[in-house]
């Protein structure tokens, strides 16, 4: 009788590129904490293979470049490990899939906190072990996209998107890995969510989230094959208690017929250092906005534009 894959049995090794498409072995990989994991092993563009004949019937599909996406979901947490100032910051695990959205990772040690801001350059690349229930898929080349997404009463994550190239699963003995670098993620609530300020304005936050926003693109020509990631323009949304106009004027904030109006957003989540994480920009705007009920109170939704001042600074992740 035929044994059946298991969908619990999944994971993923990630391992960063020193060479384009070209895989590191998988045992000096990261094994990555994961809250959802799916992939699309064989995607790609087709054409129909069309005959003139008399009789009816379809045609076959052809794939003229396939390749493979890969989604995962993370926590969005720190990596435990607190920074001591001046000496040493650990990059969470999950900074490895933030490089390979074009995102640069840098460790200020002064700050005690790894950023990672989107960079116009070329960024890295991963290699990706898919394993499931003994068998293993290399997507190679791999770049992609991440949103982010922190609701009060739920638990933050980053979404990743991956795209990269295609390869035949094979049968493979399991390896022996252990997740590192990535601390359980805390909820958001008043106690563990220390700051959500939008343009100034200290906000009752109900929701916060991003989204990257690469566009993400698989190329197949003769000679070359791989992805690149060609623009980026970050979105956002914000969700807070409807503060009273003598408070903040939400109104003048959101209205964009004659003046744009800009200003600094920032979230941080987490109060013990190794597990601090947030987002900040220095020029975000509040692109609409729509009103909810919640509790019986009115909230505020809108959508956020993060804005660059001198390039590349639009929108910035950190841990600390």
């Amino acid at each position: 009788m035929p044994t059946p894959l298991l969908e619990r049995k999944k994971a993923i090794v990630v391992c960063l590129e020193t060479e384009y498409g070209v895989a590191p072995a998988i045992e000096t990989g990261t094994l990555m904490l994961a809250t959802e994991l799916s992939i699309t092993p064989y995607q790609g563009n087709t054409v129909e293979r069309t005959r003139i004949r008399q009789e009816m019937g379809g045609y076959a599909q052809i794939n003229t470049g396939p390749n493979t996406q890969v989604q995962v979901t993370v926590p969005w947490s720190g990596s435990g490990t607190a920074p001591v100032i001046g000496t040493t910051v650990v990059p969470p695990a999950w900074g490895l899939l933030a490089r390979a959205c074009q995102m640069q990772e840098v460790e200020d040690l002064d700050a005690g906190e790894v950023t990672y801001a989107r960079t116009s350059n070329e960024g890295d690349s991963l290699t990706i072990y898919y394993l499931h229930d003994g068998q293993q898929q290399c997507v190679k080349g791999v770049r992609g996209t991440v949103t982010g997404s922190a609701a009060t009463a739920a638990l933050p994550t980053l979404a990743f998107t991956m795209t990269g190239l295609y390869e035949r699963p094979t049968t493979v003995s399991p390896i022996t890995l252990s997740v590192e670098n990535q601390a359980d993620e805390i909820p958001v609530n008043f106690e563990n969510t220390t700051e959500f300020t939008l343009l100034g304005h200290e906000a009752i936050g109900q929701s916060f989230s991003f989204d990257l926003a690469n566009t993400v693109t698989y190329r197949n020509l003769v000679n070359y094959e791989g992805v690149h990631i060609t623009d980026s323009a970050p979105t956002g949304q914000a969700a807070f208690q409807a503060p009273r106009i003598a408070d903040f004027d939400v109104f003048q904030k959101i209205e964009s017929h004659q003046v744009v109006t800009t200003g600094a957003v920032a979230f941080s989540h987490g109060t013990v250092p190794g597990n601090i994480v947030g987002a900040r920009g220095p020029k975000v705007q509040m692109a609409s906005m729509t009103t909810q009920d919640s509790d019986g109170i009115t909230h505020v939704q809108s959508d956020l534009r993060w804005l660059s001042v001198e390039g590349d600074d639009e929108l910035v992740l950190f841990a600390k």
